[in-house]
């Protein structure tokens, strides 16, 4: 069966609904020819297959937007909308490469000329006399998206203009069709419009605005019957903050065995640097995920392996546990005072006394001799001199602040990655960092996701660091999907500081080994951002959280309450306000902790509660 050249994207998708999968997709003449087998048992192997087909193409011819498009259409019947948008988005680039005769045009117009001399190219196999074939003849695109044979219209060297407006008419529809399946009802329409001014007759982008508009109308009126729809105005009002899957994908060959013998090896001896009196060792923890209410007295009978911190000798009361720099960290504000490094706020300095600076570039200072020497080691020649390399995102609104966070540290690990190197999910402050997956097999969208902040703003970046957008190293370290794993595992440990005047959250930082400690609402630490790193101090006198039948006795502190912590217990850190009740505190922990917090402090004051409210009925 063969679907003619203009590709008719929602027929396609008829056919994976019936079952049909497709082996293998190629071009050949003017036709897209799709060998299909009816009743495959396993679409999901093929599509992966195929996914992995054109990545491996990519490699060889990078600026093709017809493989690009291909891919697209993988991660679409996988379920990755977020993913197809992105590799949409870098077709349609290509496609402006071509048609604006922009940086790339030469390599952008060799790939399709490449692919036509294969015999895989959308015109024709073969040139005669610089005409499309022997009789002059050329595609033309059509309004309605199909593309036709025109004897002599466009010969020559001007075929391939005709091939790119292909390209970006199904570069636009895909776009609109996964960014609303995505949630990010503004981006979509946006590439529902600007597609139309491009195609004012294509029927499928008209439905898709259609479709746009009257899911946020449903949904407003969902909210509020009375909602008046006379002051909508979609370029303002539609919102774009959607979601996407979050799990380990299953072609990422970068994440470790956390358990191994080897792996726990090299983080013990990481963590030694940081905690002399620390261990590292494996736990089960309970799996809290798919809870949905905030009360619980039992603890889940399932468990989920994990990591955890542990002493290897006696800690004092108030004594340092663990402090661990980081140069993994972000800062919003673009002109205040903060160590380039770790984000701490610059001590008093003066001309007689200056601060460690890089000479080369204005405004790069540190707060110590060390950051200083960790910045140039670890990610500060990369950026050297690039003065506007990250300020897209400071200073945003303050309902942006927590995503332009994450942004700021994917940008101080793009230059991590480049300094050094590496992937950046090799590098070792990203490699054991756990992102708090969910499992494949159950579709769950928990990870935040739109166009402007995992697509858009990680591309300026790039072109930031004057790094080739679709050259093979850049794809294979900085694809969406790479993105996305960042950005998981980011959401997963990251901490952050408040602006004590306004409270939105303006410094963020991801320190490995402090993250490896679990929660609970009776923490034996307290934790601590300052000069030098994070750290956690063993609670000690008035900071011992008491709980339990016994929590008012031994005021002075002497006994249980003494604090401290004796060797071979768990470090355990706090996610949450430990002075809160237990509803509130749960409520607080739901998002950090994928559910419910049932440790025993939760648990047994929430049965108090239910006793103490189960007396009072039985009084009344």
């Amino acid at each position: 069966m063969s679907l003619k050249s203009g590709y008719d994207l929602t027929y396609h998708t008829k056919l994976a609904a019936e079952n049909f999968c497709i082996l293998r997709t190629f071009r050949s003449s003017t036709s897209w020819r799709i060998i299909i087998r009816f009743g495959m048992r396993d679409e999901k192997s093929q599509w992966l297959k195929e996914r992995s087909t054109c990545t491996l193409e990519l490699e060889k011819c990078p600026y093709d937007s017809e493989l690009y498009l291909r891919r697209a259409l993988c991660y679409d019947k996988l379920g990755f909308p977020d993913l197809a948008a992105s590799d949409a988005y870098r077709a349609l680039l290509l496609t402006d490469e071509v048609l604006d005769e922009g940086e790339y045009h030469e390599q952008a117009v060799e790939a399709l000329e490449a692919r036509e001399r294969k015999g895989d190219g959308p015109a024709t196999n073969s040139h005669v006399n610089g005409n499309i074939n022997g009789n002059g003849g050329c595609c033309r695109e059509q309004e309605n998206g199909h593309t036709e044979m025109n004897n002599g219209d466009q010969i020559g060297k001007q075929w391939y203009k005709t091939v790119a407006k292909s390209h970006a008419r199904r570069s636009y529809e895909i776009l609109a069709r996964t960014l609303l399946e995505c949630g990010d009802l503004k981006s979509a329409f946006d590439f529902s419009e600007r597609g139309l001014m491009a195609f004012p007759s294509n029927e499928r982008l008209q439905k898709l605005k259609e479709q746009i508009l009257k899911k946020y109308r449903h949904r407003q009126l969902e909210k509020d019957p009375s909602w008046d729809q006379s002051d909508f105005k979609p370029r303002e009002d539609l919102p774009e903050n959607g979601s996407a899957r979050r799990e380990t994908y299953l072609w990422n060959g970068h994440e470790p065995d956390r358990f191994s013998e080897e792996n726990l090896s090299f983080i013990n001896a990481e963590i030694q640097k940081s905690g002399p009196k620390c261990k590292v060792r494996v736990v089960e923890l309970p799996i809290l995920a798919g809870e949905t209410s905030t009360s619980t007295t039992t603890k889940p009978s399932t468990t989920i392996k994990q990591l955890g911190i542990f002493t290897s000798s006696a800690i004092s009361p108030k004594e340092t546990v663990l402090l661990e720099p980081s140069v993994l960290t972000s800062s919003t504000r673009l002109h205040d005072p903060f160590c380039d490094a770790c984000s701490t706020r610059l001590p008093p300095f003066s001309p007689d006394n200056p601060l460690p600076a890089c000479p080369n570039c204005e405004d790069t200072v540190f707060c110590s001799q060390a950051c200083h020497d960790r910045a140039q080691s670890l990610y500060h020649p990369a950026i050297c001199g690039i003065l506007d390399f990250d300020v897209v995102a400071k200073d945003p609104s303050p309902f942006a602040a927590t995503s332009c966070l994450y942004t700021l540290l994917f940008a101080r690990t793009m230059a991590m990655a480049e300094t050094q190197n590496l992937h950046p999910l090799d590098l070792p402050q990203i490699k054991y960092l756990w992102g708090d997956f969910t499992d494949p097999t159950k579709v769950s969208r928990t990870l935040p996701f739109s166009f402007e902040s995992n697509i858009q703003q990680p591309i300026h970046l790039l072109n930031s660091l004057s790094l080739d957008l679709f050259a093979p190293t850049t794809l294979a370290r900085y694809d969406t999907w790479v993105i996305n794993t960042l950005f998981s595992k980011f959401r997963g440990v990251a901490n952050a500081k408040m602006n004590e005047r306004t409270g939105i959250p303006e410094v963020a930082g991801v320190h490995w080994l402090w993250s490896l400690a679990n929660h609970s609402c009776a923490p034996n630490v307290r934790w601590e951002w300052e000069k030098g790193g994070m750290g956690f101090v063993a609670r000690g006198g008035e900071e011992v959280v008491r709980w339990g039948e016994d929590k008012g006795e031994d005021r002075h502190g002497e006994g249980k309450w003494k604090g401290g912590i004796p060797m071979g217990e768990e470090v355990l850190n706090h996610y949450c306000d430990v002075e809160l009740d237990v509803k509130q505190r749960r409520e607080w922990a739901v998002g950090a902790l994928g559910g419910v917090c049932v440790c025993e402090r939760c648990v047994w004051e929430e049965r108090e509660e239910r006793k103490e409210i189960n007396g009072t009925k039985k009084k009344e």
